[in-house]
């Protein structure tokens, strides 16, 4: 920045502020003073963290950006001055973003065998905090400016301050140094521990201590002279300083620290925006551009450009939840390709904001001072090959971190780990570091962990909605339903519009055995986005498992006009033929599915339990075990794997596959029966019995549980057991021939004639063969 001192107009003393004191007090100076409480409040009593985090990042965040391209776009003097700028580095950002989060049509052209890379988002993460604090840099030499004060060093020390303040606020909170090593990390770059962030803060400490003092001696040894203070400008200084500190580190959540400052920066912009565009409107006239009509002195106009902001902002606001169906086609490309719009959005955000408010500048000038005596301030412009190697530099820097993410892949689950390790040394108290802790051992199966940091996560963060989620998954997995279902109820409670805590709500409810009350957490699932798939895939797989087989064919003919190609519509149509003994059918669809998709696990899974149930256990091992390879850990997969093994005559291979099912899900009823079955056939009876006892607690009315299970007691000399089994499984099941002929040999051999001829003729009538010599003996 090159300036050159310039009196105030002559016999006009100069104005310290923008607009008017209150005007610059409240939307630039002293703004954080009414927004901490605001949100606070808000919050507190009306929405949860990640509500009032998705407003701002679509209203604040995102929709800020709006006005300066209104400014870079319709102004015709600045656009014909940046023309190339403005038309050119908008493509090839945009083909950036692509290339690190490339949707499956540009993926599959250019060969490239990753679907998101994170480099762009360290890029953003920098820039963006250096674009926020050039914000402030400017507004404190805007200030400097409209009293006259135009010197070097004023300039260098505001711009050290600035730079002092921003690093402090990172260096010094938790919360931005886990999001700047996050980024980092997954970035590919190396791992550094909590010493380096001590020795980082012991430097920002006595470097900013050292720029405060020059600081202060500067402006002191301005007043003792006789010289204007910008007094405005050390306030703003000074609120900002204060601010970024509370929001980054004292803000007990990150979500509400980050909200806020992005909201300080949203009515800062938007609010010089409009001041500055009416000025120049006043001055170039139709000259403006095309959007000049909307910078006249009315409020329509006002609320008009406002209007604007806020259609920009519900881009992101709409899509942040991405239902994926904006162009009817799959989730993940529809939520690349938006991505690559909101990240070539903010690229340009931070890029032309640049150079198109250079305070230094004599056009720029103009409309923030009004002084007409400001001759000897002129333009800089960048010689096009120095900003062709900036340019250069930048992309350089994203392919570097691109090989960086690249070259860690082969080892990417070793690495995670370890990134989730040095996260937790590095930010131990932060709630964000806590979820990670619990999600990553959620998926190691380390239960009791993921519930210790889920609660801590939750005493630091009690309205967070998606933290209660969290513990109850956590709960699911320790089997704590009820728990679980407790914090759900709270989560939907703070965020009743939140679809996937309803569906989540509904599986845990189901798994209660609360069908009705699991139905309808589904359907309000299926009501708040009826444009998503998931929640009535859920339903539809409710339905299945509740043999109501009319009102899955109804949500599967729903889903079908949703989406015509949907794999979860033709597996269900593929169950429902199975069910109604369509077998063949059945087998012949899911063939050709697997077939069309050799990579779905839930396709495999479908196959093979046709196949099982259809005897053909071989090629149901084919397809099971292609399940399991795609997805390891289903219970589901693992059951139909040791049914086929029994069928087979394999009992190791099947008993392992159903304690493995079990040690996932030990209340599921069919493999441990069929675990009792395993045992049974191997004459290791003690174990039968505890398998068969645990089912007994499950369903105690049960037909082939209560037949095997009398049975074996029977054998052990356990008759009162017995006989109790017995009769509890045929009062529940009358028409259960082998529960009848049971129960009646047992009644037989006790003398209770009379009863045990009924039930084992009654047996004969339901088709149980009755040998000739038990025949000779009991039945007339």
């Amino acid at each position: 920045m090159s300036t050159t001192p310039t009196a105030p107009e002559a016999g006009r003393a100069p104005r310290a502020w923008i607009v008017s004191p209150w005007w610059d007090l409240a939307y630039v100076v002293i703004t954080p003073v009414l927004i901490v409480p605001v949100v606070l409040i808000v919050v507190r009593y009306w929405l949860s963290p990640e509500q009032v985090s998705l407003g701002v990042i679509a209203f604040a965040s995102l929709g800020h950006h709006l006005p300066g391209f209104m400014r870079a776009y319709g102004d015709q003097e600045l656009f014909r001055r940046y023309r190339l700028r403005f038309l050119l580095m908008p493509l090839l950002v945009f083909a950036l973003a692509l290339l690190f989060t490339p949707p499956s049509v540009i993926a599959n052209s250019l060969g490239l065998p990753w679907s998101h890379l994170h480099g762009l988002e360290l890029i953003l993460l920098v820039w963006g905090t250096w674009h926020g604090l050039m914000q402030i840099y400017g507004f404190m030499r805007i200030y400097d400016v409209r009293v006259g004060v135009h010197d070097v060093w004023s300039a260098r020390l505001d711009h050290w301050l600035c730079l002092a303040v921003f690093a402090a606020g990172v260096v010094f909170s938790d919360a931005r140094v886990f999001g700047v090593a996050n980024a980092m990390w997954q970035a590919g770059l190396p791992l550094f521990g909590p010493n380096w962030i001590e020795w980082a803060r012991l430097l920002v400490a006595a470097a900013g201590l050292g720029v405060l003092a020059a600081y202060l001696f500067h402006q002191l040894r301005r007043w003792h002279s006789g010289k204007v203070i910008a007094w405005p400008k050390l306030l703003l200084i000074g609120t900002t300083g204060w601010f970024y500190w509370y929001s980054g580190r004292l803000s007990t959540n990150l979500l509400i620290g980050l909200a806020m400052f992005e909201i300080f920066h949203a009515v800062q912009y938007n609010a010089i925006v409009w001041v500055y565009n009416q000025r120049l409107f006043r001055r170039a006239g139709d000259q403006f551009g095309a959007l000049g009509f909307l910078f006249r002195q009315r409020w329509s106009m006002l609320g008009l450009y406002l209007a604007a902001i806020a259609a920009y902002s519900s881009i992101r606001f709409f899509s942040v939840d991405a239902s994926g169906y904006v162009f009817r086609s799959d989730l993940a490309n529809v939520h690349q390709w938006l991505m690559a719009l909101f990240v070539t959005s903010s690229f340009m955000h931070f890029y032309f904001d640049g150079f198109i408010w250079k305070v230094s500048e004599r056009d720029t000038q103009q409309n923030l001072v009004e002084q007409p005596n400001l001759a000897a301030v002129f333009q800089y412009h960048v010689p096009g090959l120095v900003h062709a190697s900036k340019w250069a530099v930048l992309f350089a820097i994203a392919g570097g971190l691109l090989w960086s993410e690249r070259a860690r892949q082969p080892r990417w689950q070793e690495l995670e780990a370890q990134r989730h390790a040095a996260l937790a040394a590095l930010t131990p108290n932060l709630p964000e570091c806590q979820m990670l802790v619990c999600r990553r051992a959620l998926s190691q199966g380390e239960t009791e962990t993921a519930l210790v940091n889920a609660r801590r996560a939750l005493e630091l963060r009690p309205r967070s909605h998606t933290v209660r989620a969290e513990l109850a998954l956590a709960l699911v997995q320790s089997g704590q339903l009820e728990a679980a279902q407790q914090q759900l109820e709270q989560a939907i409670h703070l965020a009743p519009k939140h679809w996937q805590h309803h569906c989540d709500l509904g599986l845990v409810l189901a798994d209660l055995g609360e069908l009705e009350r699991a139905e309808d957490s589904f359907r309000r699932a299926v009501q708040l986005r009826p444009d998503f798939a998931e929640p009535r895939e859920l339903l539809i797989d409710f339905y299945l498992r509740q043999n109501r087989d009319e009102q899955a064919a109804g949500q599967i003919a729903e889903l079908k006009q949703l989406l015509p190609n949907s794999i979860t519509a033709r597996l269900g149509q593929i169950v429902l033929l199975g069910k109604q003994d369509q077998n063949e059918e059945a087998i012949r669809l899911a063939q050709d599915l697997a077939a069309e998709w050799p990579d779905n696990w839930r396709v495999q899974l479908t196959l093979g339990t046709l196949l099982n149930a259809a005897g053909q256990n071989h090629q149901a091992l084919v397809a099971l075990r292609n399940a399991r390879t795609l997805h390891t850990g289903s219970t589901e997969v693992d059951y139909q794997l040791g049914l086929a093994h029994f069928h087979l005559g394999e009992m190791t291979d099947a008993v392992q596959l159903l304690r493995e099912a079990l040690r996932r899900e030990p209340d599921h009823f069919a493999a441990q029966l069929l675990l009792g079955n395993s045992y049974l056939t191997q004459g290791k009876l003690e174990l039968t019995l505890q398998a068969y006892e645990h089912c007994y607690q499950l369903d105690p009315n049960h037909a082939q549980l209560c037949a095997n299970f009398g049975a074996l007691l029977s054998q052990q000399g356990q008759l009162v057991r017995a006989e109790s089994v017995y009769r509890g499984g045929v009062e529940a099941n009358p028409d259960s021939g082998p529960l009848c002929y049971n129960l009646g040999l047992q009644l037989w051999q006790q003398g209770e004639q009379d009863e045990a001829r009924k039930l084992i003729h009654h047996a004969e009538q339901l088709g149980v063969a009755i040998s000739p010599e038990v025949r000779a003996a009991i039945l007339p």
